[in-house]
């Protein structure tokens, strides 16, 4: 799957080279954004599926904005590494079912899970094959860092031999996007902690209780000044 076109992007994470990857036989492509020597071993490595409600739209309905920008964040951090970016919106479905599956989600009160069984797509189709021919045309190491929670792609990656150490992200995230996260864990075996979960779930519990005591204030604070003012039109009447 060799490099057709590269250029050097700026980006608030620091300078990257953007790749485009196609390959002769299928036309099947993808984009990298490398930066640093990655010949190295322990070179940190992403895959990661294109989501566009969530990283240029700013969803609530997911973590997948959250991990592409901590992936950034590391890589800057660590000064070398690579997200390869795949174009497999909808776990490889498509905008148009991805839209259907939230819809159905919507009116029904469905999971991610239950809507894909019941609209009779395939939970998770997506191959990671392009994305390993990636990391060839880039001479990545053998030995990896794959930042990732889905066994199923840390298997692809060591049945092209690769020898991976996983690294799990941590981020905050909305409350919606828990439950997203929690049904990933449960019924797709993403290799999420207990931990991480809680302290999410701790967090959005939290989160709405310095506003919601602010407002009781704010109320016992009126409701003294009104009972001052009728205190005072009794004394004059």
């Amino acid at each position: 799957m060799p490099i057709i076109s590269s250029t050097r992007l700026s980006t608030k994470f620091g300078n990257f080279q953007a790749s485009l990857h196609r390959s002769s036989h299928n036309s099947q492509s993808c984009l990298s954004f490398a930066t640093g020597d990655l010949t190295q071993k322990n070179c940190l490595v992403r895959i990661h599926s294109s989501c566009l409600f969530a990283e240029a739209f700013h969803s609530f309905e997911c973590d997948c904005k959250q991990q592409l920008n901590q992936t950034f964040e590391l890589i800057q951090r660590e000064g070398r590494g690579v997200i390869i970016y795949l174009d497999q919106e909808g776990r490889g479905h498509g905008l148009l079912r991805k839209i259907n599956a939230m819809n159905l989600e919507n009116e029904l009160n469905l999971d991610t899970v239950e809507a894909f069984k019941k609209l009779h797509y395939a939970i998770d189709p997506r191959s990671y094959k392009a994305a390993i021919d990636a990391l060839g045309d880039l001479k990545v190491s053998k030995q990896i860092k794959l930042v990732t929670n889905n066994p199923k792609k840390i298997k692809q990656v060591q049945q092209a031999d690769y020898e991976v150490d996983r690294v799990e992200l941590v981020y905050d995230l909305e409350e919606k996007a828990v439950d997203y996260l929690t049904v990933k864990k449960n019924k797709l075996g993403h290799l999420i902690s207990d931990n991480f979960l809680k302290r999410l779930t701790n967090q959005s519990q939290t989160a709405v209780v310095p506003f919601t005591l602010g407002m009781m204030v704010k109320i016992k604070n009126n409701l003294r000044i009104l009972n001052g003012i009728i205190a005072y039109l009794k004394s004059i009447v």
